[in-house]
């Protein structure tokens, strides 16, 4: 994981001298728009980096100027070093230090991973049980026995007019090949059992890497399930990746951030479940 801990360094120590990430204003100016963030902590993952489950996010989200850090914020800290650990350890504890508040999307992903059989996730039984102990244990398990990471570590409100289709993914691909590589460097890292893209716009990103030869893609069979009551279906397809002689088995779920999941956990379970069931199907769970 040493890409991911030495962007994060660049990252964290770019911030704490200049009051503002020079990585991400080059995204922007790349783009021709703020994107995201320019002057917040980067979130590049969460959770264990030898986890056997990998989830894979757009980028972290937030409320506009919810947070910035700035240049007077250095006096919490003895030095860059002190910085910089303290902000590692917050993302491999996040499940714990964020243990005592009821999240819907950390509890929408241990809804999702439930059924996925030897996950390395000890997800208990929150959508039966109903309890907020139990609850709160599924969303610390599902937060720090995975490891969650980010296309982009940058902060935004919403991932929009960069991978919506095909044609904005071939427009702005060449501006994350740096991000997409790091992610990939990261999964491979590891022996993974299961890999899943949380969003359509994966799809797109992976169609364009493949037509402008980034890398060898192959797609599956799309999916669409019926979920009683869920009025449009959710979608789901698996995806093969040769990266640097390795290759990833992964499933993207199209509809996972979709607004009308936000906490339907019992529908958000059933998806996994079928989701999970066509992995299984085209890679014999291996």
């Amino acid at each position: 994981m040493d890409i991911i801990l030495k962007s994060l360094n660049e990252d964290l120590l770019s911030l704490y001298n200049e009051d503002y990430i020079e990585s991400a204003r080059i995204l922007n100016k790349n783009l021709g728009f703020n994107f995201i963030s320019e002057n917040c902590k980067p979130m590049y993952f969460t959770g264990k980096f030898d986890a056997k489950t990998v989830f894979l996010m757009l980028n972290p989200g937030a409320n506009a100027g919810n947070y910035s850090f700035k240049n007077s914020e250095k006096n919490s800290y003895e030095n860059f070093n002190d910085f910089f650990q303290k902000q590692l350890n917050h993302y491999i504890n996040y499940g714990i230090e964020d243990s005592g508040r009821i999240d819907n999307f950390d509890l929408k992903q241990a809804a999702f991973l439930f059924g996925f059989k030897d996950s390395g996730i000890d997800i208990p039984d929150f959508v039966k049980e109903k309890n907020k102990e139990i609850m709160l244990k599924a969303k610390e398990n599902v937060l720090m026995q995975k490891l969650q990471l980010e296309l982009v570590p940058y902060l935004s409100v919403e991932f929009l007019n960069i991978f919506d289709n095909k044609k904005l993914a071939l427009q702005n691909i060449v501006f994350f090949t740096n991000y997409i590589d790091r992610i990939f460097d990261a999964i491979v890292f590891h022996k993974r059992k299961y890999v899943i893209f949380g969003a359509k716009q994966f799809y797109y990103m992976f169609q364009a890497l493949q037509e402008l030869g980034y890398c060898k893609v192959e797609f599956g069979i799309e999916q669409g399930y019926k979920i009683d009551g869920l009025q449009k279906k959710v979608y789901f397809n698996t995806v093969k990746i040769l990266h640097k002689g390795n290759q990833i088995n992964g499933g993207i779920a199209y509809s996972f951030p979709r607004r009308d999941l936000p906490n339907a956990y019992p529908k958000m379970r059933k998806y996994g479940e079928l989701c999970y069931q066509e992995m299984l199907r085209v890679f014999n769970n291996k």
